[in-house]
């Protein structure tokens, strides 16, 4: 915990900057070929591409960006008019519409050595990127990275361990609204950490090879960011080579290669007084990372990745692929943007002539300016002869004809076709058909339309779900204190632990906790632990124990898989789910009531406990085979067991704590 001595930033004194370091001949080296490396990656991105219809990348981004957001273009002459629908942003966001209403949740399986499945392992890794995923709002930057992979046809998502430190203020006592002589007590601590999703934007991603489809392949890739002085302090202060970063920039006038070992070099040139350039660099296949600030190295040469594994922390996903050997994909509203501003035009033309109908241009025959204001209504003109104000043509004052109109709708449908699915409309005009027929045909019309779209969300999820599995199995099995067992008279590891709402099997909507800890308790201790909490908190209880350094130490296995479905309370869900019952009852198959009653619920939202009666159902065939849910806790015969800790409830009787 650090003590600060100022009330504000703002009245601390600056300190001095150092003006340069002297390199020994293999840092030189290194940086000189770091900066050309850098730069090399810069023209490339500024380079007109074919792929971006003769358009460099920062170019075809802001084109993207402005067809999203709908900016009006200014007027080219006075009768030109100001006009852009919101056609592609409506379509836009009626595709996000679709996308956010599908669980893209992942499912996390792990297997040991001998290939064997560990069932409790992965649902307590599952629970763990839940609570991850709540305390980072990832529901909202679900929508927000669906919305860039749209828009831009490009998505980038970096994967941070967050657990900068934060300011914390006392509270004033006695305050009596003095300006001067009060003491503000602020000091500095190192927050819980968590992960945190960041959407990077693709002006401040450089790529080493753009013929590597895969980010996985690429030889390097860097980020430039810039930000504050005195916020890049507070993050990176702590530094050694902090020292020698310059708030101005001078830039270099001998060899350009010796700028960055003179501390006169920057990648991009254009940024405002007072902001340092921050680039992060990534080498995948020589393992190494680099913080420069300002043209200055923060860490030594061959630098491993911080994260803790061998991969880039920033994920990509294309939208639409261009070419299998280019590394950007194609956004939705570029590719419909020809279409779109075709229909701009027609309606843009056809209020022009519109207006003409009511305002047809006129020739004046009487050799001298006469005013327009002689058509505006009650207005009486003496001097004009009949036929000195004649119409240009007796069309004029037609307006839009129907033929004309007749090709906006057809563009209008032409654009609806390649946009939106018709399955609702073709549904109404069916007949007979019934409700389990028709919701099949939904699917499967949207499947059509958003197949590849749905596709590469999917993708996106399972990248980003292995780069939280792997974060969280770096450091979330840290210790974040410790305690003194007063039993045991001995010092224990505390531990986050992790409690998800959940229904536990044969007993209804309980809760599932997930509790690392050092010594493992056996099964049967943990059986008595559950029912202690089950009566103290009035519910079920389900905990999975975990060996932390048993977790991340073994060599286990780990698959993610992402399955679009509709969320489980979604009406489409719940038809198909009737649907099914119906059917197995048609064909005689014995069905478990006791997992028909959760599942029921649980698509309601509903407690099962409070919903059903207990004991028999009413209704149900008693002859119907019901099945046996194995007890919590104990492990498969042939896995390894994963075993419950000991839960001490201490003083306050409603919170469970680890010893």
């Amino acid at each position: 915990m650090e003590q600060i001595t100022k009330n504000s930033p703002l009245a601390e004194e600056e300190k001095p900057v150092i003006e340069s370091f002297v390199y020994t001949d293999e840092e030189s080296r290194y940086l000189k070929n770091l900066q050309k490396r850098l730069e090399h990656a810069k023209d490339e991105r500024n380079q007109a591409r074919p792929e971006f219809d003769g358009m460099t990348y920062p170019q075809y981004w802001k084109i993207n960006e402005e067809l999203a957001n709908v900016e009006l273009q200014p007027k080219k002459d006075k009768s030109d008019i100001q006009y852009q629908s919101e056609t592609l942003r409506t379509k836009l966001f009626a595709f996000l519409s679709s996308l956010i209403g599908l669980n893209l949740s992942p499912d996390i399986v792990a297997f040991d050595r001998n290939n064997v499945i560990i069932k409790d392992l992965g649902n307590a890794i599952e629970d763990i990127q839940d609570k991850c995923s709540e305390l980072d709002q990832d529901e909202e930057k679900q929508i927000l990275r669906f919305y860039e992979l749209l828009k831009q046809g490009t998505v980038f998502v970096e994967e941070v361990w967050d657990d900068r430190k934060t300011l914390i203020k006392d509270d004033l006592k006695d305050y009596k609204g003095e300006f001067r002589g009060i003491k503000i007590k602020t000091k500095k601590e190192t927050a819980d950490g968590r992960p945190v999703r960041n959407i990077i934007s693709g002006l401040s991603v450089y790529l080493g090879d753009w013929t590597k489809y895969l980010i996985s392949e690429q030889p390097y890739i860097f980020t430039v960011t810039t930000m504050r002085y005195d916020e890049a302090e507070k993050l990176y202060g702590s530094f050694d080579m902090f020292k020698y970063v310059k708030k101005t920039y001078t830039p270099w006038t001998g060899d350009i290669s010796d700028g960055i070992i003179n501390n006169s070099w920057r990648l991009n040139d254009e940024e405002p007084e007072g902001q340092v350039e921050i680039i992060k660099y990534q080498d995948l296949p020589n393992k190494e990372y680099q913080l420069i600030i300002n043209g200055v190295p923060m860490l030594p040469i061959g630098c491993p990745f911080p994260w803790g594994f061998d991969e880039y922390n920033i994920t990509q996903q294309n939208l639409k692929p261009i070419r299998a050997d280019f590394a950007y994909g194609k956004s939705f509203v570029y590719e419909n943007k020809n279409s779109v501003q075709l229909l701009d035009e027609l309606k843009k033309l056809s209020l022009l002539k519109t207006y003409k109908s009511y305002l047809p241009p006129y020739i004046n025959n009487s050799g001298r300016v006469i005013s327009s204001k002689v058509f505006m209504p009650a207005t009486i003109t003496s001097g004009i002869t009949p036929g000195t104000l004649v119409p240009l043509s007796d069309k004029e004052s037609q307006g839009v004809t129907q033929s004309e109109f007749a090709m906006i709708q057809e563009m209008t449908r032409d654009i609806d076709a390649n946009t939106a699915s018709q399955a609702g409309s073709t549904m109404a005009n069916q007949k007979g058909g019934t409700l389990e027929v028709e919701a099949i045909e939904v699917q499967r019309q949207a499947k059509i339309m958003l197949g590849v779209i749905i596709a590469s969300m999917t993708l996106l999820e399972k990248k980003l779900g292995l780069l939280r599995m792997k974060t969280i199995l770096k450091y979330w099995f840290d210790p974040i204190d410790k305690k003194l067992d007063d039993a045991r008279n001995e010092i224990k590891n505390v531990y986050r632990i992790v409690s998800t709402s959940k229904t536990i099997t044969g007993e209804g909507l309980g809760m599932e906790i997930v509790a690392p800890t050092d010594k493992m308790p056996s099964s049967k201790e943990v059986m008595g632990i559950e029912d202690n909490l089950k009566t103290q908190l009035g519910m079920p209880v389900r905990v999975i124990a975990l060996d932390a350094k048993e977790v991340t130490s073994s060599k286990l296995i780990w698959t993610i898989t992402v399955i679009p479905k509709e969320k489980k309370s979604s009406d489409l869900s719940k038809l198909m789910f009737q649907t099914m019952i119906s059917n197995a009852i048609a064909l005689g198959l014995p069905i478990n009531m006791s997992y028909i009653q959760e599942e029921f619920a649980s698509m309601w939202e509903k407690d099962p406990s409070k919903l059903f009666t207990q004991g028999n159902p009413g209704g149900t065939n008693p002859n119907i085979p019901t099945g046996n849910s194995n007890s919590p806790g104990v492990a498969p015969i042939g896995q390894p067991e994963i075993k419950k800790p000991v839960i001490n409830l201490g003083q306050d009787k409603t919170t469970p704590q680890i010893l």
